[in-house]
């Protein structure tokens, strides 16, 4: 069985979903649950659902430890929790309207993450959330590719957010991910990255998620969105990566992986919360 290493955010998903109509300075009817979330955790939970064994290295509150790790190990996913003395595991207000959606994050303990004794031996991808790169800097996530080519295990990037790039620095960014295998990013990502490397030329797959246009392998081909009644996009995106990555571990060609892809992430957005 393949084994997939995943560094990302693990973030409590507070999830607004707004009716029609929402007015300021008065109450507005509204459905709102709390999930587990954190980009990171959702493209780990979705991908051990796929039956792909996957550990996850991320950084909680002290007093979250023991349920969190109780909770990953539920939905198959190895935990490898950090416990932080004195930041909180991160929460996440994601206001849902419609097709779009706002957050307002803090990102809490995930900014202490820590991965200088990681040992990536026996893994044969390793998965890093955008969110991480910018935690960890260019050094960091620049000499954890290199202890992942010295296992030979493939490295795949999810961007994560186009504010955090931006504060961080898109050529910052693109220089902490240099030598990944395959990146993710959403079509605003692929713009904002773009702007500074051709990245068909910088990476050897390129994976770019679109929202209601589709998706599309840069060099290979592109799919259609399926119509669907959207609940919430919010892990949309890790839904896609995860079926796409398992896919590809599976031995399909890009073009076959894409098309599953697109189709698994299509069902992911018709509940809500990023998780299955």
């Amino acid at each position: 069985m393949k084994k997939v290493m995943v560094i990302g955010d693990v973030i409590e998903d507070i999830i607004v979903i707004a009716g029609a109509n929402r007015a300021p300075n008065t109450d507005n009817p509204s459905s709102i649950s709390a999930t587990p979330g954190g980009s990171g955790a959702n493209f780990a939970v979705w991908l051990a659902s796929l039956g792909v064994s996957t550990e996850l290295t991320a950084r909680v509150g002290k007093a979250d430890l023991t349920r969190l790790a109780t909770y990953f190990n539920s939905v198959g996913v190895a935990p490898n929790l950090q416990s932080d003395n004195q930041l909180e595991t991160g929460r996440i207000v994601v206001l849902v309207e419609g097709n779009s959606r706002t957050f307002f994050t803090d990102r809490g303990a995930n900014q202490n993450l820590d991965t200088n004794s990681l040992n990536l031996s026996g893994f044969d991808v390793l998965y890093l959330s955008g969110y991480s790169v910018v935690t960890l800097g260019v050094a960091e996530t620049q000499s954890l590719i290199d202890s992942a080519g010295r296992a030979g295990a493939l490295v795949a990037i999810d961007p994560g957010s186009t504010s955090f790039i931006e504060q961080f620095g898109v050529s910052n960014f693109l220089s902490a991910i240099s030598g990944a295998d395959m990146i993710f990013p959403n079509h605003d990502e692929y713009l904002q990255l773009s702007s500074a490397a051709n990245l068909a030329e910088a990476f050897p797959e390129v994976i770019v998620t679109k929202g209601e246009l589709g998706a599309e392998v840069l060099g290979v081909g592109s799919v259609s969105a399926e119509s669907v009644s959207v609940v919430d996009t919010t892990g949309a995106g890790d839904a896609f990566a995860a079926k796409y990555l398992a896919t590809r571990l599976a031995g399909e060609d890009v073009a076959s992986s894409l098309k599953a892809a697109n189709s698994f992430a299509a069902l992911s957005v018709m509940k809500p919360g990023g998780q299955p």
